[in-house]
Order: structure tokens, then sequence, then C-alpha cells
């Protein structure tokens, strides 16, 4: 017969599981010394980005996460809180936890898991300076049009100048029967 305890936990570590199975990506916080008023402030910003801070216990995320890896060891290690995003635009959760780390420097950002790719603090500090998903969109669509565009100036200015020639020549015979 198991303890309530034991259950507990299996039904948390079950829920990690099933948090990294739906989440697009999880990042770690170090929440050492953290006031709860300033977790609660980085849920709020957080939801905005569909997104949710999870607590747990070390042992629980390392039997969740199935930590034999070094990599992610490091991550979980001291008072550690996951960051699960939801959303397809990982970048603009990255960016408000990279701001609200800035802003309140006893949280700390660890690293990540995107997909099953492990990542560095720094390679998320890189992620939360990319520009928006829109801007993004707006710079490849401007990279595309722009040969297009300069293609069609180009045949423009080939009519153009059929034309100023035409009409010069047409001035000229004026000019000529006078």
């Amino acid at each position: 017969m198991k303890h309530i305890g034991t259950i507990v936990r299996e039904k948390v570590v079950d829920e990690i599981k099933e948090n990294v199975q739906q989440s697009e990506g999880c990042f770690f916080v170090n929440l050492n010394k953290v006031k709860a008023l300033s977790i609660s402030q980085l849920r709020n910003n957080l939801r905005t980005t569909n997104s949710k801070v999870y607590v747990a216990k070390n042992s629980l995320f390392s039997k969740a996460f199935d930590v034999n890896k070094d990599s992610m060891a490091n991550f979980i290690s001291g008072e550690t809180a996951a960051v699960f995003v939801y959303d397809k635009d990982i970048v603009r959760a990255a960016k408000v936890l990279v701001d609200f780390a800035k802003e309140n420097e006893i949280i700390q950002v660890k690293g990540g898991l995107l997909k099953d790719k492990a990542v560095s603090a720094q390679d998320l500090i890189s992620l939360a300076k990319l520009p928006p998903k829109e801007v993004l969109l707006g710079m490849a669509v401007s990279g595309l049009a722009s040969p297009i565009t300069g293609f069609v100036s180009t045949l423009n200015q080939v009519i153009l100048k059929f034309v100023w020639v035409v009409e010069e020549i047409k001035k000229n015979k004026e000019t000529n029967k006078k």
C-alpha cells in the first residue's frame, strides 16, 4: 500500500511530464530568496504569453525530466521553477522572462529546453533579443520582394527611356520642320 505522500509526488511528476509534452519549450529559473509577490508578478507577466510558472522540488523535476544529462543537472539545482511555454512564439516568453530577471536581480535564468534541445542561459538571452515575429516576417517579405521590386523598377526605366527617346525624336522633327 502506497503512502499518500508517494501518491502526491507521483501525481506531480506526471503533471510535470504532461506540461513538458504539451509545451513548446521550458525555461528554468532560480528562485533563491525570491519573495512570493515577485513570483506572482512573474506569473502574471508570463500569462500574457501563454506560459506558466511551475514550482516543485528538484527531485520531482529530476524524475520528470529524467535527469541523466549533465546539461539538465545544471538547470535543476538550488531553488528551481520551470516556465512552460505553450505558445509557438517562444521569443515573447523568453523576452518577458529575461526582462523580468533584469528588473528583479534576485531571479536568475538558468537555461531551458526547446522541444528536446537544451539551451543555456546565454542562448535564452540571445533569443530574447530577437525582434518580434511580425518584424521578422516583414524582414523576410522585404528580402523576398526586394529583387522583384528592383526588376520592375529596371523594366520601368527601360520603358521610360524609350518614351523619352521617342519624345526627343518628335521634338527634333518639329524643330527641323520650322
